[in-house]
C-alpha cells in the first residue's frame, strides 16, 4: 500500500511540474510541492483537504492584494498587519479541531508567504497572488484527480472497521459488566477512539464511497456512540454499588441498573442496525434518535490566542531580523516561520516535532544541491526530467504512510522539491541557492526559539486545563437557565476525557475523574430536562439541587462537595417517589421530562458526586 500511494502522490506532482511547465507559470514547484502536500491515503481526506486549502489560498491571497500596496511605504506596519493577521487566523483555527480549521490557517500564511514576497515589486502583487492561487489550484486539482480515479481509499474503507471494533469493545464491556467479570482493557479506550472516528467521519461528505451519500447516517451512529459511553459507565457504577446497598436504596440503584441495561440494548442495538445500513444502503435504519443534537469538540480560548501570540511575535522577531540587516532573502525566512508555527500549533509542546520537521526539510537540501547542479543539466526534455526526479520521491515517499517516520518523509520531499525550485528556464545559481536554503535554517531556529519561550507548555498544564475546563462546563450546565443539547454537551466532555487519557496511564486519578464527569454531564443534562416541565413543587427542588451543583462547580476545588447538596438531591429524589417507576423499554427514557424518568438521573447524580454516602432513606414527600 505504502509503494502504491507514493506512486500516485509522485504522479500527481509531476503532472502539476508537466502542466504548469507547458502553460508557463513562473513557479511550477509551488504546483508540484502542493500535490505532496494536499495527498492523503484516503481520497475521501484529500479531497476535504483540497476544498479547504483553494478557499484559504484564495482568502489568503485576497489579504494581501488588499495589505501590500496599501501599507508597502511602512515596512513596520506592513510586518505588524501580516503578523497580527497571522496570528488571528491561527487562534481562530484552532477552536475548531476538524479539518475545516485548515481554511482560516492556511489563510493565514497564504497571505505571509505572498505579502513579504512582494514588498520590493508591489506593482506585482496582483500577478503575485494571481500566480500563487493559479499553481495552487492547478496541484490540488492533479493530486484530488489522481487519488480518486486510480485505485482510490476511501474514508469509508478505514472507518467502518473502526465502528465494527468500538461496538464490538463496548459490547465486551456491557457483558463484563452484567457478569461482574473483571474489566481487562482500560475501557476510556472507548472515548479515544469514538473521537477518533467523529473526526475521521468529517471527510466522509468528500469520500469516493457509498457513504458519502449517507452523511446523515453516519452522524447518527456517532450521536449514539457518544450517549453509549456514559450509559455504559454508569451501568458499571449501578453493578458496583449494589454490592454493598440496602433497603430503599437498594431498590432505586436495582431500578436504575434494570433502566441503563436497557437503554445500553437498546443503544448498541441501533448502532448495529445504522452501521449494516451503511453497509448496505438497502437494509432499514432506525428512527431519529430525540434530541439528537450537533456533535461539538473540545476548544480551548486561551491556548489558542497564547498560540496566536506566538505565531505573530515569531514573524515579527523575523521581519526585525529582515529590515536590520537587509538580507535579499529575509522574507522567505519570515513567511516561513509563521508556516512552522502554525502546522504544530495544536500539539502541547510542538518545540521538537518543529525541530524535527525542520531537520527533515534541511536533510532534502544537499539531494537537491546535487540534482540542481550535477544531475538535471544533462536531462534532455521533461520525461527524463520526471524519471530522474521520481527516483528519490518514490523511495521517501514510501514512508509517508509510516506513523512515526510519515512527518519527516513529507517535510524532506518538501525541502527537496523547494530548495530544487524547478522554473521553466534553467539557470542555477549557487549563491542563491545557499541564501534561499538559509532562510528555512533561520525559519526554523525562529519558530522553534520563540514556540519555546513564548507558548512551551508541560503536558500536567494541558491536563489540569482540561480538568478546568470540565469542572467549568458542568458548573454552567447545572447553571442553564433553559435545557442544553445533551449531544453537545456529552461529545465535548468525552473529547476532554479522551484527551485526557492520550496523555495518562490507565487508572490514573485525573482520567478516572474524567469518567464520572462524563457521566455527571449527562445526569445534570437529564435534571435541566425534566425541571423544564416538572410540577412547582419538584421543579423548585430540582432547581435547588442545580443551583448548589453549579455553585460547588464553579469553585473549582478539590474538596468533596458539600452535605447541602446530598439533602438537596434526597429531597429531590424524595419527590419523585411518588409515580411509578420507569419501564425499562430503552431510548424512551433518554432525555425525557418525566418525573419517573427523572429518577435514575438524580440517583445516578447521588452516586457520582457522594460515592461513599449514607444509603437513601425516601421521606414523605
Amino acid at each position: 500500500m505504502a509503494l502504491g500511494y507514493s506512486l500516485k502522490t509522485v504522479g500527481a506532482a509531476l503532472l502539476a511540474l508537466w502542466v504548469s511547465l507547458w502553460v508557463g507559470l513562473p513557479m511550477p514547484f509551488w504546483a508540484m510541492t502542493t500535490a505532496f502536500i494536499i495527498s492523503n491515503p484516503l481520497s475521501g481526506a484529500t479531497r476535504s483537504k483540497a476544498v479547504y486549502r483553494v478557499v484559504g489560498t484564495v482568502v489568503g491571497a485576497a489579504v494581501a492584494v488588499a495589505l501590500v500596496p496599501w501599507l508597502v511605504a511602512w515596512p513596520e506596519l506592513l510586518s505588524l498587519a501580516l503578523a497580527l493577521w497571522l496570528g488571528g487566523c491561527l487562534a481562530v483555527s484552532l477552536l475548531d479541531r476538524s479539518p475545516r480549521s485548515y481554511v482560516l490557517m492556511l489563510s493565514g500564511y497564504t497571505a505571509t508567504l505572498i505579502g513579504f514576497s512582494a514588498v520590493d515589486r508591489p506593482e506585482a502583487i496582483f500577478d503575485i497572488a494571481a500566480a500563487r492561487v493559479t499553481e495552487i489550484g492547478l496541484g490540488i486539482a492533479c493530486s484530488t484527480l489522481v487519488h480518486s480515479l486510480l485505485w482510490p481509499r476511501s474514508v469509508a474503507a478505514a472507518l467502518q472497521p473502526l465502528l465494527r471494533r468500538w461496538l464490538t469493545d463496548a459490547r465486551a464491556w456491557h457483558a463484563d459488566t452484567m457478569a461482574q467479570a473483571k474489566m481487562g482493557d482500560d475501557r476510556r479506550q472507548l472515548a479515544i477512539d469514538v473521537v477518533e472516528c467523529t473526526l475521521l467521519a468529517t471527510h466522509v461528505p468528500f469520500d469516493t464511497s457509498n457513504w458519502r451519500e449517507a452523511t446523515g447516517a453516519v452522524q447518527a451512529l456517532l450521536r449514539r456512540m457518544l450517549l453509549i459511553l456514559p450509559v455504559l459507565s454508569g451501568l458499571a457504577d449501578r453493578r458496583k454499588a449494589l454490592v454493598a446497598a440496602d433497603g430503599e436504596w437498594r431498590g432505586l440503584l436495582q431500578e436504575s441498573l434494570a433502566l441503563r441495561d436497557a437503554q445500553v440494548r437498546a443503544l448498541l442495538g441501533e448502532c448495529e442496525v445504522l452501521l449494516a445500513h451503511l453497509e448496505d444502503p438497502h437494509r432499514p435504519r432506525p428512527e431519529p434518535l430525540t434530541g439528537r443534537g450537533a456533535i461539538t469538540l473540545h476548544a480551548d480560548p486561551g491556548f489558542a490566542l497564547l498560540s496566536g501570540f506566538s505565531a505573530a511575535v515569531a514573524t515579527l522577531t523575523g521581519c526585525a531580523l529582515w529590515i536590520g540587516t537587509g538580507w535579499a532573502d529575509g522574507g522567505v525566512a519570515v513567511a516561513l516561520t509563521g508556516v512552522f508555527c502554525c502546522l504544530f500549533a495544536g500539539m502541547d509542546n510542538p518545540v521538537p516535532t518543529i525541530l524535527r520537521f525542520g531537520m527533515a526539510i534541511l536533510a532534502g537540501i544537499p539531494l537537491a544541491a546535487i540534482y540542481l547542479f550535477a544531475v538535471l543539466p544533462g536531462a534532455d526534455g521533461f520525461a527524463a526530467l520526471a524519471l530522474l526526479l521520481a527516483i528519490p520521491l518514490v523511495g521517501i515517499g514510501c514512508f509517508s504512510t509510516h506513523p512515526f517516520w510519515g512527518i519527516p518523509a513529507q517535510a524532506a520531499t518538501i525541502g527537496f522539491c523547494s530548495a530544487l525550485a524547478i522554473q521553466e528556464s534553467f539557470s542555477p545559481d549557487f549563491a542563491h541557492f545557499l541564501s534561499s536554503n538559509l532562510a528555512q535554517v533561520v525559519a526554523v531556529i525562529l519558530a522553534a526559539g520563540v514556540t519555546a519561550g513564548l507558548r512551551q507548555i508541560g503536558q500536567d498544564v494541558v491536563i489540569t486545563r482540561l480538568v478546568r475546563h470540565m469542572r467549568r462546563e458542568l458548573a454552567d450546565l447545572a447553571a442553564a437557565p433553559t435545557p442544553p443539547d445533551p449531544v453537545a454537551v456529552l461529545s465535548r466532555a468525552i473529547d476532554r476525557l479522551a484527551l485526557i487519557a492520550q496523555r495518562l496511564e490507565a487508572g490514573t486519578d485525573p482520567a478516572e475523574k474524567g469518567l464520572v464527569d462524563v457521566r455527571l454531564a449527562m445526569n445534570l443534562a437529564s435534571i435541566q430536562q425534566l425541571r423544564a416541565s416538572a410540577p412547582a413543587g419538584l421543579g423548585d427542588a430540582l432547581a435547588k439541587v442545580l443551583a448548589d451543583a453549579a455553585a460547588w462547580f464553579s469553585r473549582e476545588t478539590d474538596d468533596p462537595p458539600p452535605a447541602a447538596l446530598l439533602d438537596a438531591i434526597d429531597r429531590a429524589l424524595a419527590l419523585t417517589l411518588v409515580v411509578p417507576p420507569p419501564e425499562a423499554t430503552g431510548l424512551a427514557t433518554l432525555f425525557q421530562v418525566g418525573p419517573e424518568q427523572g429518577r435514575p438521573a438524580l440517583v445516578a447524580l447521588r452516586r457520582n458526586l457522594f460515592p461513599d454516602a449514607r444509603g437513601f432513606v425516601g421521606v414523605p414527600a
